[in-house]
C-alpha cells in the first residue's frame, strides 16, 4: 500500500478520487478514511477539507439513500483526530478523542440511522422469537445496545485507519518514526484519570451513561499493549516474544486479558515503567 500512499500525496485529485471510490465500496470505507488521515497529517486541514468535502460525498449519498453513515462517520471521526494527531503529536490525546467522539456519536446514531436500527432490532427480536426464547428484549434496549456497539467501533476503525495513515507518513517521510511513537506511547496521568473516571461512571450508573466506559476501555487497552511492545523493544525480544505474548494473552489470560493491559496502562501513567528501565543503566554507572 506504499504505492497508493505516494500516489495520492502528488495531486489532490487522487487522494478525492480514492476516498470517493472506497467510501462506497462495502467494507472499504477504512481505507478512505485513511487516505483521508495521510492527507490531514502531512498537509493540515486546509487540503484536508477538499478531500473529504469532495470525497465523502458517495458517502453522504449511500447515507441518504441506505441510511447507513457508518461510512460518513469514519470519515468524519478520522478527520478529526488527524487534527488532533497533527496538533498534539500525542497518540494519548487520539485515544481521549476518540472516546468522547464514540460518546457524542452515541447520541448523533439514532438521528442518522434510526430506521436501519428499527430494522436491525426488529430482526434480533424475530430471530430470537424463532429459537424460542422468552425473553426478548424490547426494541429500545436492542437499539441502545446497538447504539453503543456502532459508536465504538466507528470510532475505533478511525483509530486504525489513522494509524495506517500514520505508518504510511512514516515509510515516506520518516522512516521507523511510527515504531518509535507507539513504543514510546504512554498516557499521561490526567488522561488516565479521566478515562478511568469514564470507566467508572458507565459501569456505576449504566442505561444511557454505558457508553462512557465502553469508548474508554479500548483507550486504555491500546496504551497498555504499547506498554509491553516498548518493554520487549527495550529488552531487545524480537518477533518470538510478541508471538508468546499474545498467545499467552489471548489464549490463557482470556477474558482477562484486557484487564490487565488496563492496569498496566494505568499504572505506566503513574510510574513511567520505561523511563525507569532505560534509567537503570545509567544510575549504575
Amino acid at each position: 500500500m506504499g504505492g497508493l500512499a505516494n500516489w495520492v500525496m502528488k495531486k489532490r485529485m487522487n487522494a478525492i478520487l480514492v476516498v470517493a471510490l472506497c467510501s462506497i465500496i462495502p467494507m472499504m470505507f477504512w481505507l478512505s478514511a485513511a487516505v483521508l488521515g495521510l492527507v490531514v497529517l502531512r498537509k493540515g486541514v486546509k487540503d484536508g477539507i477538499p478531500v473529504i468535502a469532495w470525497g465523502g460525498l458517495p458517502a453522504l449519498v449511500l447515507w441518504g439513500i441506505q441510511g447507513d453513515a457508518t461510512a460518513l462517520m469514519v470519515l468524519i471521526d478520522t478527520f478529526i483526530l488527524a487534527f488532533v494527531l497533527r496538533e498534539k503529536v500525542s497518540w494519548a490525546w487520539v485515544m481521549l478523542g476518540a472516546s468522547l467522539l464514540a460518546a457524542i456519536s452515541s447520541l448523533v446514531q439514532p438521528l442518522l440511522m434510526a430506521n436501519l436500527l428499527d430494522i436491525v432490532a426488529e430482526l434480533i427480536q424475530q430471530v430470537l422469537s424463532n429459537e424460542g426464547e422468552t425473553d426478548i428484549p424490547s426494541k429500545e434496549m436492542i437499539v441502545r445496545q446497538a447504539v453503543i456497539a456502532m459508536s465504538v467501533v466507528q470510532a475505533y476503525i478511525a483509530v486504525g485507519a489513522l494509524f495506517l495513515a500514520r505508518r504510511w507518513q512514516s515509510r515516506l517521510y520518516n522512516p521507523g518514526g511510527l515504531k518509535k511513537e507507539f513504543h514510546e506511547f504512554r498516557l499521561p496521568l490526567i488522561i488516565a484519570l479521566v478515562l478511568g473516571a469514564m470507566v467508572l461512571v458507565g459501569e456505576s450508573l449504566g442505561g444511557g451513561f454505558e457508553i462512557l466506559s465502553r469508548a474508554a476501555v479500548p483507550a486504555l487497552v491500546i496504551p497498555g499493549l504499547a506498554l509491553v511492545h516498548g518493554i520487549l523493544a527495550l529488552k531487545k525480544i524480537g518477533i518470538v516474544g510478541l508471538v508468546v505474548f499474545y498467545l499467552i494473552g489471548i489464549l490463557v489470560l482470556s477474558v482477562y486479558f484486557a484487564n490487565i493491559l488496563i492496569f498496566l496502562a494505568v499504572v505506566d501513567s503513574f510510574v513511567d515503567i520505561r523511563g525507569r528501565m532505560q534509567s537503570k543503566p545509567s544510575d549504575v554507572n
